[in-house]
């Protein structure tokens, strides 16, 4: 009974860290997991209207708690920083978006392509401060680093309109 007990909670546990298994895909877990962010990130827009902003914020903020909260098991079924665990990607991406929609940015399908494709290089890349956030221990380190690429995104995202480019 208590195995089985372990077993589900395993499950629960890998289900939230790979957003719902997008994580285990074996090519590109974390674009796969940055696009299930742009599903739901459409999603609540396209529902939710007025408050799509605050939605996809207090979402990053609820999926950073349980991310932090999950990582230590994680680390230590799958090693450090493993590709299973997408949440960062999630919570990097909802971040670009939710901004976006408070700097009052209306999406089209345009910036959904570009917020996407900015985001994933940025996470690639992992410029400054980004690198640097990695390094800090447990799930801070691991999200953080997504949570910076995502404000390059959203930056250079802002430039291109501010600068009539979008």
């Amino acid at each position: 009974m208590r195995q089985r007990m372990n077993e589900k909670n395993s499950l629960i546990k890998e289900g939230f860290i790979s957003f719902l298994f997008l994580g285990k895909s074996p090519l590109a877990p974390g674009t796969f997991g940055s696009f299930g962010a742009l599903l739901l990130s459409y999603f609540i827009i396209e529902n939710v209207l007025d408050y799509s902003a605050y939605l996809l914020l207090l979402l990053a903020g609820i999926f950073y708690y349980g991310g932090v909260q999950i990582a230590p098991w994680c680390e230590k079924k799958y090693g450090k920083d493993p590709g299973i665990y997408v949440i960062d990607e999630v919570i990097g991406y909802l971040i670009t978006i939710g901004l976006l929609l408070v700097f009052g940015v209306k999406m089209n399908q345009t910036l959904w392509i570009l917020s996407f494709l900015f985001f994933r290089i940025f996470d690639v890349l992992k410029i400054w401060p980004a690198k640097d956030l990695e390094k800090l221990e447990g799930g801070h380190g691991i999200i953080l680093d997504d949570a910076a690429a995502g404000i390059q995104a959203l930056i250079v995202l802002l430039l291109l309109i501010q600068f009539n480019v979008l």
